[in-house]
């Protein structure tokens, strides 16, 4: 009986040290991250059979197991992962809020300062000063535009350099827990190896910070199976899969990932960055999607800037007497041609030529050629629709023309960026005030009688037209409240040069190399106009064409001026980082809240730990006293003689 009472105390005063070490254990990991509360599970002995009596024989431990809640982890996880996405979507975008501000204000400073020296010139067409200044101030706004490209791009140059570091990171961390998963099986054959599992989920957590996963637990060896987005595989078993980093195609500064066979290494998965989830997922939405949306945005812009103020240096003539020449360079030159197109195909070439800056959208298209037929993809819409050539053998869409030289191989994928370089190539074509053709080569003078409301706005098609206005014989156009009209030398009135009824929805005459737009109504019985070539130094009618840019509605489809446009650049920007921190404050609830329930499921608690302490030290002195009874209980048997 005393043999039995004394197995009895020692086991109680082992069960009562295990759970007093385990309780120590606890508190010791209690800001340890990741670590999962443990616990000592105890079972009775097997009783003695005595006198028919089933006496017990004390206790004895049968595992020390960890408090995990499978379900609340993987919500965990889920949540993590959108947090992280969102959190880090709306720091890239609240750097570019802040970025595209500043260089916003640089720029409308830039055109606030031109427009007052084009109204300098406006009063003093002759003045060189003024002319040196308007000069000048159009070489601070390509500056502008040009040093907002270059911010841009470095950003996007950062973002790729940051993919990398993260990829690096992701297969570190796959390689780790792959190890840990051989080392969790081996261990489990003698037992649960709590510490190695709760080495592994915080892996995987950090993991979870990265991208979108989920695991799968297999019951038999223990190991973790992590899938990328719930289809690729990332870790299988002993087993990690690489992310790699290539050139993008067909732009090779686009790197791409790819997902790599750790055993076949030359088998390997493209994967859609943007959709990964997480951080990395964020960082290429923000390099993807939203740097080039807003350079080709910005760059639109910076075409329109070049193309109206070139269209109107055309209309008119310098100081030289010379026709006017491009203030900025030609949107349309080869190089800029050339530079909008993208293909990994060498033996296809294009050229994006720009056909009407108003009809530009500021997107970037995906061409694809099918079997003869071409595929054009808005890559911000997603909008898709199949483009015939026409007879020339471009292809025609929002504002731009594509030129394919070669054939595309089936399926080839082209890139198509009418603007994104725009802020990078806006730049001065001339070097000398002198050049800044002030003077319109052509002006219509309404006659003072005019009944009716009616205006002329002339574009000079070809002045070397053999019936354009001359110095000394201008030309006539009389309108009636019909809309019949009628073109004609001032010195010939009797031959008509044109004549007809004014499109309603076109109202352009089109005469001895000019473009005359007519608005207003004529009055009964006739407006009459005199269209008189007026060039000279003194001529400000040129200037006064730039000076009406300001206000000019032409682009997005003539429903914005050109400092409306880049308004609406950096309100969607701003807008976009507003929605993206609201999206970041719900997505940093909801992990909290899964942060939380997990840990009041799985965490330490130190008050019960406390609690726990004295329950196991007054079990283990108790414990210990049975000892001390049983042993003293046979030295009296042994004294007994």
């Amino acid at each position: 009986m005393a043999i039995d009472l004394y197995q009895t105390g020692v086991s109680g005063l082992m069960a009562a040290q295990a759970q007093l070490a385990t309780t120590g254990h606890n508190i010791a990991n209690v800001n340890t991250e990741g670590y999962h509360r443990q616990r000592v599970e105890q079972i009775t002995s097997t009783a003695l059979l005595q006198g028919g009596l089933h006496l017990g024989t004390g206790t004895q431990l049968s595992d020390v197991t960890r408090l995990y809640h499978e379900y609340a982890f993987k919500d965990l996880l889920v949540n993590n992962t959108e947090k992280a996405e969102a959190v880090q979507l709306h720091q890239h975008l609240s750097y570019l809020d802040s970025s595209l501000s500043n260089l916003n204000k640089g720029i409308t400073t830039s055109m606030d300062d031109l427009y007052a020296a084009i109204n300098a010139i406006v009063d003093n067409p002759g003045d060189l000063g003024n002319r040196e200044i308007m000069l000048a101030k159009a070489g601070d706004l390509a500056s502008q535009f040009n040093q907002l490209y270059d911010s841009l791009t470095q950003e996007m140059n950062i973002n790729s350099r940051e993919i990398g570091s993260r990829v690096k990171f992701i297969n570190e961390t796959t390689g780790a827990i792959a190890a840990l998963n051989q080392e969790i099986q081996q261990a489990g054959i003698n037992g649960t190896p709590n510490d190695l599992l709760d080495k592994r989920d915080k892996l995987i957590k950090e993991l979870s910070d990265e991208v979108k996963i989920t695991t799968v637990k297999d019951a038999n060896t223990g190991m973790i199976t992590v899938l990328l987005g719930g289809r690729e595989p990332l870790v299988s078993g002993p087993q990690a899969y690489q992310l790699q980093e290539r050139a993008g195609s067909p732009d090779p500064t686009q790197t791409e990932l790819y997902l790599q066979h750790p055993a076949r290494p030359d088998s390997a998965t493209r994967l859609d960055g943007a959709s990964l989830g997480g951080e990395l997922g964020a960082v290429f939405r923000f390099r993807d999607q939203v740097l080039p949306q807003t350079l080709s945005d910005m760059g639109k812009a910076a075409v329109a800037v070049a193309d109206v103020f070139n269209q109107i240096q055309a209309q008119g003539v310098d100081l030289n007497g010379q026709p006017g020449q491009n203030l900025f360079n030609d949107i349309n030159s080869p190089q800029a041609q050339a530079s909008r197109f993208l293909t990994s195909n060498a033996g296809v070439a294009g050229a994006v030529a720009i056909t009407d800056t108003g009809a530009l959208t500021g997107d970037e298209y995906e061409l694809r050629y099918q079997g003869g037929n071409y595929l054009f993809t808005n890559l911000t819409t997603g909008k898709s629709e199949t483009v015939t050539p026409d007879g020339d053998g471009k292809l025609n869409l929002d504002g731009f023309s594509l030129t394919l030289t070669g054939t595309p191989a089936n399926e080839d994928r082209m890139l198509v960026r009418p603007t994104r370089l725009g802020t990078s190539e806006l730049g001065l074509a001339i070097g000398d005030g002198k050049q800044i053709a002030a003077s319109s080569l052509v002006m219509a003078t309404a006659n003072g009688d005019n009944p009716g409301n009616s205006r002329l706005a002339l574009t000079v098609t070809d002045p070397a037209d053999a019936d354009f206005p001359t110095r000394t014989d201008p030309l006539v156009v009389t309108l009636d409240a019909a809309g019949n009209y009628q073109v004609f030398r001032k010195s010939d009135p009797s031959t008509p040069l044109a004549g007809g009824v004014l499109d309603p929805n076109d109202p352009v005459i089109q005469v001895a190399g000019l473009d005359i737009t007519v608005s207003g109504q004529a009055g009964a019985p006739l407006d009459r106009f005199e269209v008189e070539y007026a060039a000279g130094s003194g001529n400000n009618a040129n200037a006064l064409v730039f000076a009406e840019v300001k206000s000019r509605q032409w682009l997005n489809g003539g429903r914005s001026t050109l400092g409306q446009s880049l308004d609406q650049t950096t309100v969607r920007v701003g807008s976009q980082a507003y929605n993206q921190r609201l999206k970041a404050e719900t997505a940093s609830a909801a992990y909290d809240q899964s942060f939380n329930r997990v840990q009041s499921l799985v965490g330490v608690n130190l008050d019960e730990e406390a609690a726990n302490l004295l329950r196991f030290q007054q079990s283990y002195m108790a414990s210990a006293r049975v000892v001390t009874v049983a042993s003293e209980t046979m030295n009296t048997l042994l004294q007994i003689r």
